[in-house]
């Protein structure tokens, strides 16, 4: 029998590739991201449910926001990122300490970042490489899909602009 962890590892895999294939026979893609989904669902239930999912500080931030004000024009004053790192922390493992990088949320994922970006195209593509992640892999990461959906628009701006 092969181990939970090392089939999604596979399957992880076999989801990056264009034409998934085994064994002679071509699946979809969305195929291969339900029989991944099906296998951490058997985790969850059986109770062999592996760690959180890794992410950087602040693709973990970009998740939790978007997903609670998906649907605002601006973050509410009062926001602040110690709110968002206890939410972060308990859905994610972090793959760097750094806390220092970031002070407010609109820094971390601002809600219009051609406007915010528009002189610092260093900036902007660090931003745009940390979006691309999370699009590609959204389905491991949103529990929201309105969020997930809004974020996948919200970089298609990002790379026009």
């Amino acid at each position: 029998m092969i181990p939970s962890e090392e089939l999604l590892k596979y399957l992880e895999d076999l989801a990056k590739e264009a034409h998934p294939t085994i064994n002679g026979k071509e699946y979809s893609r969305s195929q291969v991201q339900l029989a991944e989904q099906l296998v951490r669902d058997a985790q969850k239930a059986i109770g062999t449910a592996s760690q959180k999912p890794k992410l950087s500080r602040r693709r973990a931030f970009i998740v939790i926001l978007e997903e609670l004000y998906y649907n605002v024009p601006e973050y509410p004053k009062d926001l602040t990122l110690e709110g968002i790192h206890r939410r972060a922390a308990q859905r994610f493992e972090y793959m760097n300490r750094e806390t220092k990088s970031f002070t407010t949320p609109a820094e971390v994922h601002p809600k219009d970042p051609c406007t915010f970006y528009e002189n610092n195209g260093y900036a902007k593509a660090r931003y745009k490489s940390a979006l691309q992640h999370l699009v590609l892999e959204s389905h491991r990461y949103f529990e929201n899909p309105e969020a997930e959906t809004s974020l996948k628009l919200l970089y298609a701006d990002v790379r026009l602009c």
